[in-house]
């Protein structure tokens, strides 16, 4: 086997027309060039040059030899450059937009399982409630994003993919002291007089149209007195004896001890979560499989497993 930086010696030969005319573009002596000729020749085991007073040109061997130089040359380069930037390329970088419930309860195990089968794709979390993280994905902020919808009608994203992750149950929050505290499930019809708390300021997300339509299905139209922003807020004003609510489990979790969770007697309402991309994931992507690995978690989720619902009635002091 020849060596082939000698194939860059005879390219410059034939080029130049001479030896010394390839040893000032390499920066060789003429002697040094004419060495490199010799022992490529001696692998070969052919002549590749005629040299002469007037230069030096190419013998058939040593055309044909240029022939198969320039792809061997163009291959070796090829390899350089693809070795180099796969030695300085930075790892992937995967981000997904959540609100917090949702990437405390179901994003762990899914990205703990994404991180031992992608170990060199990093997964950035993003803090964003759905309209935020619908956003992000149009503006290339985020590459998936956990919404929020309201089963059985359309979605309010309709730029977006959306698989269904889990769906989502809600339950009752008293106040401690309320007469139906110590209720394990709670009919919605029972509250129709109560002043409720919801978690919007608007009618128009996911969870407060979840809520109208819980009470319309009650048969009666509730009477909402306080707006907040979260649902920790929500249990704080509830805990205050100022109303009544409707909380999902995921936000359930994180229930305060001052308040009674109990669910929902009879039609239970749920909203549904789920993972949103800008576009349908390519396969094999570690995108789509983040996705996958969110959908399987979600599946395994129920609310029982999220919120530990009460097996007999309790109060709260």
């Amino acid at each position: 086997m020849f060596d082939v930086r000698r194939l860059r010696v005879l390219q410059e030969v034939a080029r130049c027309g001479s030896l010394s005319g390839a040893a000032a573009t390499l920066n060789y002596t003429t002697s040094a060039v004419s060495q490199q000729i010799t022992a490529l020749e001696r692998d070969v085991g052919v002549a590749v040059l005629v040299r002469g007073p007037s230069g030096a040109r190419p013998t058939p061997a040593g055309a044909r030899l240029l022939e198969h130089a320039e792809r061997i040359l163009d291959a070796i380069l090829s390899a350089e450059q693809d070795l180099q930037r796969l030695a300085t390329a930075s790892p992937d970088v995967v981000r997904v937009a959540s609100f917090t419930s949702a990437a405390a309860a179901i994003l762990p195990p899914a990205l703990a399982r994404f991180r031992t089968r992608h170990p060199r794709t990093e997964v950035q979390l993003v803090e964003a409630d759905p309209d935020d993280g619908v956003a992000l994905l149009a503006t290339g902020g985020a590459d998936a994003a956990i919404i929020t919808e309201v089963p059985g009608e359309r979605s309010q994203y309709a730029d977006v993919v959306a698989v269904p992750v889990f769906d989502d149950e809600f339950f009752v929050v008293l106040p401690a002291n309320h007469r139906l505290a110590s209720a394990v499930e709670v009919p919605l019809p029972a509250l129709a007089a109560e002043q409720w708390v919801v978690s919007s300021a608007t009618g128009t997300c996911p969870d407060t149209r979840v809520f109208h339509n819980a009470c319309r299905h009650a048969g009666f139209a509730p009477s909402v007195t306080f707006r907040a922003e979260d649902y920790s807020t929500v249990q704080g004003l509830v805990a205050a004896n100022l109303g009544v609510s409707l909380v999902p489990s995921l936000a359930a979790a994180g229930a305060r001890t001052d308040v009674a969770v109990r669910r929902v007697a009879g039609r239970r309402p749920v909203r549904r979560i789920a993972v949103a991309t800008g576009a349908e994931p390519e396969g094999g992507s570690a995108l789509a499989a983040l996705v996958a690995l969110v959908q399987n978690v979600g599946s395994r989720l129920t609310a029982d497993a999220v919120y530990s619902v009460p097996a007999r009635p309790f109060s709260v002091a």
